[in-house]
């Protein structure tokens, strides 16, 4: 494997981890040749929105509350350094855990910022879908909301997973449904997919 691809595969087994509280991390090979981007995102143009950016990450949004690995509440999500490195289409990114109350093992783990510049919603989508080498089901397109872009949902290796891409920013939120998987469940976590971005982004003016 090459050291572009260990890196991806270091980020996606982080990303898969992350919501797990120390359950089995499913593995999601990142060697051999990637999928074309068309071929999960569509051969239709993302619905067109403005030019948008980040300007928060919430400690509280949609009756969830940021917290660290055991669960106890913090104050910021953390930078995450490998992200970046591992896709082209990532430029800044952070991740953090949201639970919704005390109810343990359902956390919900986000990774976001903003996309490189000139990095299409289409492109950043298939990118990340193409490193999971055809092992996601249900894969559906989610309303993207006030904000434009795409949203994609999928299960893959016991987790759910909501990819969203628009005119600057990009975001996943994953979890790990603790009733088994389908597709209520994606639609479950598709809604609070406009809900973070709400309170995550804003049109720049």
């Amino acid at each position: 494997m090459t050291v572009a691809g260990a890196l991806r595969a270091a980020a996606i087994a982080l990303l898969v981890a992350a919501c797990s509280s120390g359950q089995t991390t499913p593995q999601h090979p990142a060697s051999g040749p990637a999928r074309p981007a068309a071929t999960h995102a569509g051969s239709t143009p993302a619905p067109d929105g403005p030019a948008t950016q980040l300007v928060s990450y919430p400690v509280r949004v949609a009756g969830y509350r940021l917290v660290n690995k055991k669960n106890k509440p913090v104050a910021a999500t953390t930078r995450d350094l490998k992200f970046p490195e591992s896709f082209a289409f990532a430029d800044t990114a952070r991740d953090g855990y949201y639970l919704p109350g005390h109810r343990a093992h359902q956390n919900v783990y986000l990774i976001a910022g903003q996309l490189s510049q000139g990095v299409s919603p289409a492109t950043a989508i298939g990118d990340y879908l193409g490193e999971f080498q055809a092992q996601e089901v249900h894969l559906t397109a989610e309303p993207a909301g006030p904000l434009g872009g795409e949203v994609k949902c999928w299960e893959s290796g016991g987790f759910t997973f909501c990819m969203w891409a628009d005119n600057g920013t990009y975001g996943v939120l994953d979890y790990r449904p603790p009733f088994g998987l389908d597709t209520v469940l994606i639609h479950h976590l598709a809604g609070l997919v406009p809900r973070f971005r709400q309170v995550m982004e804003q049109a720049k003016h």
